[in-house]
């Protein structure tokens, strides 16, 4: 069990690596001083694809969290406590700081803009339901509103019907969100773009991930070869639809979900994800992935702007440096604290007390 969280960790330290290093190098050419230089390497190209790996491993670690919960009340709480900490102090770091910080590029944030991350509900639910457009904190929180809605419908199927229910029913919300995104792509109407943009709404599209997430736990727990091959299936579908055939992202995301596969089964892989450097970023993955996007280019434009004559791809450097000792302090000692007392709280509640 330790060796598995340990390679998880490492998933996750590479998937924050891969992001950092998208955004870094290539999501932004006119607001960096060394433009597009990087951004047509593969490694930074495609290292948004750092989302999918993160599908993957919550896939494989939610199904293993459903079993060890006697409850779907319990799970969402679970799932609640280990995300809304870091949620809530990062995102008030992120707001009372976006004025040294102008250099954003989703601009500057409104005190609406924190309610999509507090909640978890994403900002075109919050703008129908106050009848006026919220822009979010940061862009990169939409990872998070797709993870809360599996959370949902895993709890529900899980509890209801059983681990093989729940695994049926991401496929087929996957087949049904990826039918309606190629109809709408290929044959269109008002029909198909209306069904297309409820399973958008949902992200139903990402939930074969999950669910080969899910039957990749299966097989490290049974080491039943179907479910490897099931995973990888699942995976290779799910690769191919990212962006409707699109042979270079297809490609580089079936080689993360095959690495995936491959550290299963390998020790030599097992042993590179454990090694301290990616297991340092997988434990500060989640707040490193809260805050780096924004802060992190806005400190790469002030160095551009000092004329600091550093060699280009020296400049994202210091701001991830910063950015991960930020986010090692959030997950080391503001986290596990604020848990403990939001746990507490918990405990105290006449709820909780009258269950």
């Amino acid at each position: 069990m330790n060796n598995r969280i340990e390679y998880l960790d490492g998933h996750r330290g590479l998937a924050i690596l891969l992001v950092v290093g998208f955004h870094a190098y290539a999501r932004w050419p006119s607001l960096v001083p060394y433009a597009g230089a990087y951004s047509g390497i593969p490694l930074f190209k495609y290292g948004w694809l750092g989302v999918e790996l993160f599908f993957l491993v919550s896939g494989f670690v939610i199904l293993m969290t459903l079993e060890k919960c006697p409850g779907a009340g319990e799970f969402m709480f679970r799932r609640w406590l280990r995300l809304f900490p870091a949620m809530l102090f990062c995102s008030l770091l992120i707001f009372v700081t976006a004025g040294f910080f102008f250099e954003r590029p989703d601009g500057a944030p409104s005190a609406v803009s924190l309610l999509p991350g507090l909640t978890f509900i994403e900002p075109s639910w919050w703008a129908n339901m106050l009848g006026t457009p919220v822009k979010p904190l940061e862009g990169g929180y939409w990872s998070l509103y797709v993870e809360m809605k599996f959370y949902a419908l895993a709890a529900a199927i899980y509890f209801w019907r059983g681990r093989n229910w729940l695994i049926g029913a991401l496929i087929a919300a996957f087949a049904l969100g990826t039918f309606c995104k190629v109809a709408d792509v290929y044959a269109g109407g008002p029909a198909i773009s209306w069904l297309n943009n409820i399973c958008r709404n949902l992200s139903l599209e990402y939930f074969g991930w999950f669910a080969a997430g899910a039957a990749f736990y299966l097989y490290a727990k049974t080491r039943n070869m179907r479910w490897m091959l099931a995973a990888i299936a699942l995976a290779i579908l799910s690769s191919a639809f990212v962006r409707v055939f699109h042979w270079p992202t297809f490609v580089v995301a079936c080689l993360i979900s095959l690495f995936f596969a491959g550290s299963l089964i390998s020790l030599p892989l097992r042993r590179l994800l454990q090694h301290r450097f990616f297991q340092f970023f997988g434990f500060i993955s989640y707040p490193l992935y809260l805050m780096q996007e924004n802060m992190m280019i806005s400190i790469i434009a002030k160095l551009g702007n000092a004329d600091m004559n550093l060699p280009a791809y020296l400049y994202p450097v210091l701001p991830i440096f910063l950015i991960s000792a930020a986010a090692y302090l959030v997950a080391r000692h503001i986290e596990p604290n604020f848990k403990k007392v939001l746990a507490g709280l918990a405990l105290k509640s006449p709820f909780n007390r009258a269950t």
